[in-house]
């Protein structure tokens, strides 16, 4: 694919993606009163989820880790030490201090989840899920999916290059719609009706756009290597995030239940083949 774009050009698509984005994650958070029941069985929603696994995991290895080892070695060409290994990492130590320190309790980690619906799923809604009449449950699951969307968006808004801005879009829609449904659901449970969840739906639905508005105007205003090492940084910081989510928040969750697990690592394998097949053209 050609990467013959204009700044400006990239930056309208970007706010394409970013339309889209939200587009998606409202749409997954209203389903849930939308279907008063799930026309999909629990294998297709395990299926999908472990897919959108596999690719999540395949964008942040291949792609996004592989693209922030090149980025740095580029700016900072007389450094060796793996500056790129080094941020993915703490991309990866943040969400799990969010996930297991500052909301700790985090059911989907350590015990077999429910059976009412796709491990993933059923893992973003039991954090701390939210019950009726609770003022600060729907609070917290709100913020532990709004800072996984943040640093997704900020990723795609620092990628320089069309390539790398759709290989990071597809990942995000993969897992955004998921999220939204594990939101809707958790609200939903919650006793909230459809007009009282939707300034929180709303607030969701925008925090992957924010990302990416920010991480492309930053990423415009900056030049030279500056703008290089802000672009690898975000490459690599967002690696370890979509490593984390697919390995603890979507794989192992999935293989927590006592169904498919074949069928589901079939999935896995299928999402992280596409990324991989993909780079061989992006």
């Amino acid at each position: 694919m050609s990467d013959a774009l204009s700044p400006d050009s990239l930056l309208a698509v970007k706010l394409g993606f970013a339309v889209v984005v939200a587009a998606v994650g409202l749409v997954g958070a209203l389903l849930p009163w939308v279907l008063r029941r799930w026309s999909a069985d629990d294998r297709t929603l395990a299926l999908s989820d472990s897919f959108a696994g596999g690719v999540l995991g395949g964008a942040g290895m291949i792609h996004l880790l592989g693209a922030g080892i090149d980025t740095f070695h580029a700016a900072l060409p007389g450094v060796t030490y793996p500056l790129a290994l080094l941020v993915a990492g703490v991309g990866f130590l943040l969400i799990l201090l969010i996930e297991a320190v500052v909301v700790p309790g985090h059911p989907g980690h350590d015990t077999a989840p429910g059976t009412g619906g796709p491990a993933g799923l059923q893992h973003e809604v039991d954090l701390h899920p939210p019950t009726a009449g609770s003022r600060f449950g729907p609070v917290i699951l709100l913020v532990v999916l709004s800072v996984h969307s943040v640093v997704l968006g900020l990723a795609l808004g620092a990628q320089s290059a069309l390539a790398g801005a759709l290989v990071v879009f597809v990942a995000i829609i993969a897992h955004k719609a998921a999220a939204g449904v594990a939101l809707g659901v958790g609200y939903r449970r919650a006793g909230l009706t459809r007009r009282a969840a939707m300034p929180w739906l709303a607030f969701f639905s925008g925090m992957t756009p924010l990302g990416i508005v920010v991480g492309s105007v930053v990423g415009a205003a900056l030049t030279g290597r500056t703008a290089t090492v802000f672009e690898a940084v975000f490459d690599s910081l967002g690696a370890g995030t979509f490593l984390y989510i697919a390995a603890l928040d979507i794989i192992k969750t999935e293989f927590d239940g006592p169904r498919f697990h074949g069928q589901k690592w079939l999935a896995v394998a299928a999402g992280f083949s596409v990324m991989a097949l993909l780079a061989l053209w992006l």
